[in-house]
């Protein structure tokens, strides 16, 4: 007795090490995967903010690089004039002259040598209205080239407008200093550009004088406008280059992931900024569905410890009760490594690609988003001379109907790099204040892996994950195909309906893990006793259907069932152990006029209990 009481106190210090290690294995591996889905989904938010700040900045470039062509006619036209000729009466022409075709994000103004204003092309009245203190023009003065100046942003004195200012330089033919011709634009037009290019709820679009001072910000533009960011980590080198850093955000308070990219060769840059919420949510709901799993595997484990040391004494109970869990474990482990790879396949395919497509169908603006839509070398390019004609005649029709003043969102497939692929098109006009349409804004995101992640789940919903065999629905469909197959060409078919005998017993003998291979073997030899276009299905527990076509008469469904209990009646092998195992069977002949899935298993279940209370291992019809 006390031999036994030390051998079950050894057995059970094993056990209780062992499911120490188990938990410590479990907190390491939760651990880990939220470790790891934090990184990833902070790769990806990275990802997002640079590529939104490339984008930014060249659509930024561009509206510059359309101010200072304006800035440049002026400043021309001016410098022709006579000293004396500078009135308002003489610019006015060449400014106005200098902006036609501009939109109203900006205007031009003259200011003398003196600072004094003379004339702007938007009709505000700023002559004699000094600006000698504005930094564009104190820039202007002490240089002595004629390249484009950036201002600080500032209010406008005049429009009460939150501005920044653009300036050249204005001399005369011989060198004489004659004033400078400044461009106020309207930070307020590009914060609505931003609004509209932000992703999200949390993030934040900012241009910048070098870091320093906001322009231009959305969300939060009147808070920000002007504000000072020099407490803010920033680049310091003088000249900007791309890169992404953490910091507090100067307005919230909350810790945010920015992207920064400089605007062409200008002291202007574009900062792009999430909240940390937006990728470690994702994380946070990781370590919970992490937590209930764990609470569940302990859970488990205690109870099936209780479970090993009641039977102790009884070690192929508990050697069956080991192979569960180790199986249980190997399953838990498989769909923690399938769910890790379908959320990187998410994370990948997150990035869009959005584009703004004018008028005559051509590409004005684009990001650089994934493959197989509009590249990056389709800048200024049309739709057909970007994709070819195969793929413009998928999306010609798309882009018709958004230049026609309708939302479109569908869904098109077409090859890309020989590739079939599947993508999501979403168009939405861009109207003026007239009405009239200028062109469409376009957002495409690839939804490939999503359909076929969708099919495979289709496909799996219809199989038995046990034996491989078609479940009950795929066989219900199968039933209605072969009964409407018989209808049109006059063949007979039958089902048989069986079940293991005295199935219970099995379980109780050999434990669930054998059962398990019993029903395995059992499918494997039922297989064995049919064609291959027949149709062999689980319908739960012990339960099978065969359904039997083309065959010329009864007595061919009857030798069926006959071949497939004498095949079982050879033992089975369950882990060493041989076994008696029957069935028996029931046998329904189908009359396609009257007969459908339902009515047929009926009648063949009838005869089923039939052959149960005849004495089992046999068949009735």
């Amino acid at each position: 007795m006390n031999e036994q009481n030390a051998g079950y106190a050894k057995f059970r210090r094993k056990l209780v090490l062992g499911y120490l290690i188990l938990c410590a294995l479990l907190f390491a591996l939760l651990g880990w995967k939220v470790v790891s889905g934090y990184r990833s989904d902070r790769q990806a938010a990275a990802a997002v903010t640079k590529n939104t700040a490339r984008a930014m900045a060249a659509h930024v470039g561009e509206i510059i690089d359309a101010v200072d062509q304006s800035l440049r006619l002026s400043a021309s036209g001016i410098s022709a004039l006579d000293d004396g000729a500078l009135t308002p009466d003489a610019v006015l022409p060449l400014l106005a002259a200098s902006s036609k075709g501009s939109d109203s994000r900006h205007w031009l103004l003259f200011i003398d040598a003196s600072g004094k204003g003379v004339v702007a092309s938007s009709g505000l009245p700023v002559k004699d209205v000094s600006f000698v203190d504005r930094s564009y023009f104190l820039d202007a003065l002490a240089s002595h080239s004629d390249q484009l100046h950036v201002g600080e942003p500032a209010v406008g004195r005049v429009s009460k407008r939150r501005l920044f200012f653009l300036s050249r330089r204005v001399e005369s033919l011989s060198g004489k200093f004659l004033g400078v011709v400044a461009a106020p634009v309207d930070a307020k037009r590009v914060a609505d550009v931003f609004e509209r290019a932000r992703l999200g709820p949390e993030m934040s679009i900012s241009l910048t004088m070098k870091g320093s001072m906001i322009i231009a910000r959305a969300p939060l533009f009147e808070e920000s406008f002007g504000a000072d960011l020099s407490g803010l980590a920033r680049p310091n080198s003088a000249v900007v280059v791309e890169g992404t850093f953490e910091a507090d955000s100067p307005f919230r308070g909350e810790r945010r992931l920015f992207s920064y990219t400089p605007v062409a060769s200008l002291p202007l840059m574009v900062v792009v900024g999430v909240t940390r919420e937006s990728w470690a949510a994702g994380s946070r709901s990781d370590f919970i569905a992490g937590l209930l799993g764990l609470a569940v595997a302990l859970i488990v484990a205690l109870f099936s410890g209780r479970f090993a040391l009641e039977q102790y004494m009884r070690l192929e109970r508990v050697e069956a009760l080991q192979r569960k869990l180790i199986d249980q474990l190997h399953c838990a482990k498989t769909d923690l490594a399938r769910g890790e790879h379908r959320l990187r396949m998410i994370a990948d395919s997150v990035p869009a690609r959005v584009a703004y497509v004018n008028a005559d169908e051509r590409y004005t603006y684009h990001n650089t988003g994934p493959s197989g839509v509009p590249g990056g070398a389709s800048q200024g390019k049309t739709l057909l001379e970007t994709h070819g004609p195969e793929v413009y005649a998928a999306i010609k029709k798309d882009a018709r109907q958004a230049l026609s003043g309708e939302t479109v969102d569908v869904e098109r497939s077409y090859a890309v790099d020989g590739e079939a692929r599947c993508f999501k098109h979403q168009y939405t006009p861009d109207f003026t204040s007239r009405g009239r349409v200028m062109g469409y804004y376009a957002m495409v995101t690839d939804i490939t892996e999503f359909k076929m992640i969708q099919k495979r789940l289709s496909d799996l919903a219809r199989v038995d994950d046990l034996t491989g065999l078609p479940n009950r629905a795929e066989l219900s469909d199968r039933l209605v195909a072969a009964l409407a197959r018989c209808r049109r060409t006059g063949t007979a078919m039958a089902c048989l309906y069986l079940d293991i005998d005295r199935f219970k017993e099995v379980n109780d003998t050999l434990g669930h893990a054998g059962g398990d291979c019993v029903l395995m073997e059992f499918s494997r030899r039922l297989r064995q006793c049919v064609r291959e276009a027949d149709t062999v299905a689980r319908l739960s527990g012990d339960e099978f259907a065969i359904v039997l076509e083309d065959i010329g008469r009864s007595e061919e469904a009857q030798g069926v069932a006959a071949k497939i209990i004498a095949c079982m009646a050879m033992p089975f092998n369950i882990e060493g152990e041989l076994r008696v195992v029957t069935t028996s069977i029931g046998v329904a002949l189908a009359d396609p006029l009257e007969d459908d899935p339902r009515s047929l298993l009926r009648a063949a279940d009838a005869a089923l209990y039939r052959a149960k209370r005849a004495g089992r291992n046999r068949l009735e019809s």
